[in-house]
């Protein structure tokens, strides 16, 4: 493909795989009702009725007996995913995809609340994103489950006592010793920091307590949900399309599998996301635009009634399980590796595309790629 002359389509199908509600329900041991990977995909086309044929002859020769292709059947096979990635490169799209692991964002989380929070535009800079990571991958190797479900219970029930629980819990994982320049030593360097900022804010205070915790959205029974790896996903994807259209969403349409608990916090997300344009504390990334000029249309449809979303579940699926196989060190066999590695790369061929692993560069590796930070998120200059 000439990436020169490549128009990006206006048409984004999504689903996702892997979802168990936010992080605050992470469970006993971080189990994440055992689905510790989340993956939103998105296919990229303009011509459904074309995915439609392609899907309907991949049906027909591989599941003959099924009346649709679904993921949680088992349809999401080695070779329905080599067809179907070959069937949307025929039509000119592409596939968008962001693989989360839910406990490594939890760090990542962790550190940018509790332990340092973004305080200036220069968090935003190469060498903060770096840093931040940095610690992120020193958190995830080292922090016990017990570490996380302080944090997580000081979300469900903020409070002077359980945040200084949290605190506690994040300085005895990290005892004093490491040397100055071990990511260990920093950790617990900002924790210290970060607690004598509570305390002299005035710890007791509901508005400071909320300074050092994500912020909540409220969920569809008015229950607040706390770290959802779907917004986040969603977030981030909007902006890789964005990226990939140079900006012109005005004629994009966005269409997500029906999300009856999610749809209206995925819509407030998105239009918080395009009211960034202008701020300087924007991140600034290589693959994905967070300064919308232009707004997409976003609509919710089952997969029943949309090939593209029927696409997008049978890749998200195929994802999820891959990661989620080799993380639990039960590796699938080569050819789903080279499957995986197909989506992974997909912006080789297609300006954009492919895929955004939030997780450790240890995992990454043990999912068959090699880490890729964002080019914008390593650090520049002395």
């Amino acid at each position: 493909m000439n990436q020169a002359n490549y128009v990006a389509p206006a048409r984004y199908f999504l689903d996702e795989s892997g979802t168990s509600g936010d992080l605050s329900t992470a469970g006993a041991g971080l189990d994440f009702n055992r689905q510790p990977i989340f993956v939103l995909a998105a296919v990229g086309v303009d011509d459904e009725a074309g995915l439609a044929e392609r899907l309907q002859a991949i049906r027909q020769r591989r599941f003959p007996q099924a009346t649709e292709l679904k993921s949680s059947k088992g349809h999401a096979t080695l070779a329905v995913i080599s067809e179907l990635l070959d069937g949307i490169d025929a039509l000119h799209g592409g596939v968008l995809l962001e693989v989360m692991d839910k406990r490594f964002t939890l760090s990542a989380t962790m550190i940018n609340t509790l332990i340092l929070r973004p305080l200036s535009s220069s968090d935003h800079e190469p060498k903060g994103l770096w840093f931040r990571a940095q610690l992120a991958e020193r958190f995830h190797e080292t922090a016990p489950a017990g570490v996380y479900d302080a944090f997580v219970q000081a979300c469900r029930e903020p409070g002077e006592a359980s945040l200084k629980a949290a605190f506690r819990a994040v300085l005895e994982c990290f005892p004093p010793g490491p040397p100055r320049e071990d990511p260990a030593h920093a950790i617990r360097f900002f924790a210290l920091d970060s607690l004598k900022d509570f305390r002299k804010a005035g710890a007791s205070k509901p508005e400071v307590q909320r300074r050092f915790l994500p912020l909540p959205d409220p969920g569809h029974t008015g229950k607040d949900v706390w770290i959802l790896p779907h917004l986040s996903a969603f977030t981030n994807l909007y902006a890789r399309i964005n990226k990939i259209r140079d900006g012109r969403l005005s004629d994009v349409q966005i269409i997500h599998d029906d999300q009856p608990y999610f749809a209206e916090i995925l819509r407030s997300s998105k239009q918080a996301a395009e009211g960034l344009a202008g701020n300087d504390g924007v991140i600034k990334l290589a693959r994905a635009d967070y300064r919308f000029v232009e707004s997409g249309d976003l609509t919710f449809t089952p997969s029943t009634g949309s090939s593209g979303v029927q696409a997008a579940d049978l890749i998200a699926g195929f994802a999820m399980r891959h990661a989620r196989d080799c993380l639990a060190g039960d590796p699938p066999a080569r050819e789903n590796g080279d499957v995986f590695r197909r989506l992974a790369h997909t912006l080789d061929a297609s300006p954009g595309f492919g895929m955004n692993l939030m997780m450790s560069n240890r995992d990454v590796l043990r999912c068959g790629l090699l880490p890729s930070r964002d080019p914008m998120v390593w650090p520049s200059g002395p």
